[in-house]
């Protein structure tokens, strides 16, 4: 947790002890595995991965991949092997030092943000993001700054842990200076998630109701008077949507590209509907497909769809596509008083992203699927309201 956003070697030798200590559980003690129907879906598209070596262009191309994907199953395997014996302190424990990791980094990238102060915020004006410092793709990052708002906030205010206040804060901050969308956006939908969950499960004054909708609405709003690149990003994304509305040229516009990237993505799925194109092949296919369509984008703009879903379908098809449905679809099998607190802000968040970036092709992005998922669902008889 602590090295987490600055060191994938050290995120793959977690993985690789991990495992190892889980198999050495399983001979030792002769545990069974606690049933999950989340962590069968991830076995099912990490062997769609495996399936697709068969049809691969490319046996490296195939090996990286398939690289990629196994943590998937291996560290909720893992998490899954060690779950009855993970305490709630230890989970506390291993949850701040992730809030102080990802702080770390946060602050790190605000001062060299500050540093650059006149060239970041014209770069962002042109829809390019302000650097994140470590080992981080900066929309992951995003995602994992909005969810240690969460656990801070949680942790403060659950063990009466006031210096996790300032953790909350200064994440919070950070997330508006460094202006990544995905996670943006992804906050402020999971925040209006928790308060519907919380309101249904407990009995709140309309007042309180009213107060915390005007937050929602006044936060933005302070931040975009206060930080440039908050206000830069928010002219861009406005720029980014009349390029859309208007059909006019996308090129070097993020939204615009990612549009005209899913509906090629679409038009390439139609045609491969059934088993999709397979992993190796997808840039191929999707240069073609951009061809076909007559596409105005450059080259170098001519974009892999950013959005899970649509991506999953067209290298795997119809299968892929239900496996990624019925994981995030999952929980619902148990009432929403069940789903803990920080679960919820996980699946928002998750959900989220994933509408607008392949968050389960990202090395980060595993880890918060593969670890943070079980952990926080698995202990739902603790972590509830």
């Amino acid at each position: 947790m602590a090295s987490l956003p600055w060191s994938r070697a050290l995120s793959s030798i977690f993985t690789g002890v991990l495992l190892f200590l889980a198999f050495a559980e399983i001979f030792v003690n002769r545990i069974k595995l606690v049933r999950n129907f989340g962590f069968y879906c991830l076995i099912g598209l990490v062997f769609l991965c495996i399936l697709d070596g068969f049809r691969a262009d490319s046996i490296a191309q195939w090996l990286a991949y398939v690289n990629i994907k196994l943590p998937l199953m291996l560290l909720s395997f893992a998490i899954l092997v060690f779950n009855s014996k993970i305490s709630e302190q230890f989970l506390k424990e291993i949850s701040i030092y992730f809030c102080l990791a990802i702080t770390s980094t946060s602050i790190a990238s605000a001062t060299n943000y500050w540093l650059n102060y006149s060239t970041l915020n014209a770069l962002v004006l042109q829809s390019k993001p302000i650097p994140i410092l470590g080992e981080i793709h900066h929309i992951t990052f995003s995602v994992f700054c909005a969810f240690a708002v969460f656990v801070s906030l949680y942790y403060a205010i659950t063990n009466r842990i006031k210096w996790l206040w300032i953790i909350a804060i200064l994440n919070l901050i950070g997330l508006h200076i460094l202006t990544a969308r995905t996670g943006l956006l992804g906050f402020y939908f999971a925040s209006i998630l928790l308060g519907i969950v919380y309101i249904k499960n407990n009995s709140v004054k309309m007042k309180w109701i009213a107060l915390s909708v005007l937050a929602i609405l006044i936060l933005p709003l302070v931040a975009f008077f206060s930080f440039n690149s908050f206000h830069n990003r928010v002219v861009n994304s406005w720029v980014d949507i009349k390029t859309i509305l208007h059909k006019h040229d996308a090129n070097y516009q993020s939204l615009g590209m990612r549009i005209e990237a899913s509906k090629t993505a679409i038009d390439l799925i139609k045609k491969h509907l059934l088993l999709g194109v397979g992993c190796t092949n997808l840039n191929e296919a999707m240069a073609i497909q951009y061809e076909t369509n007559h596409t105005n984008l450059f080259i170098e703009n001519r974009i892999l769809p950013h959005n899970q879903f649509i991506l999953e379908t067209a290298i795997h098809g119809i299968g892929g596509l239900l496996l990624l449905l019925l994981f995030f679809a999952m929980p619902f099998i148990y009432p929403f008083k069940e789903w803990p607190v920080l679960f919820v802000a996980l699946w928002a968040l998750l959900f989220f992203a994933s509408m607008f970036e392949c968050i389960f092709d990202r090395q980060h992005g595993i880890i918060l699927v593969s670890v943070f998922w079980f952990l926080y669902f698995e202990k739902r008889n603790h972590l509830v309201n």
